[in-house]
């Protein structure tokens, strides 16, 4: 289970310190998970191979983070 810390990034819990993506008391941004998502599948994969296709899935992971962020920014002051 993933839980929200104080300042809107991630926290995970402890049950989930031996993950390969987290360690005990780490808190990582909506930023920093994606940007590791897109390292894990990304690079070395086919759409790496062909230029137009990699600026257009990168447009589109820097898109979704900002609409996460504000979504997240939303949810937080309450007006969700």
């Amino acid at each position: 289970m993933i839980v929200e810390g104080s300042e809107g990034s991630v926290v995970f819990p402890k049950d989930n310190a031996e993950s390969p993506t987290a360690s005990e008391s780490r808190t990582v941004s909506i930023d920093q998970l994606i940007e590791r998502w897109w390292q894990d599948h990304f690079p070395g994969s086919a759409l790496a191979r062909d230029t137009q296709a990699w600026n257009v899935a990168y447009a589109a992971k820097e898109t979704l983070k900002r609409l996460l962020v504000q979504a997240q920014d939303r949810v937080l002051k309450g007006s969700i």
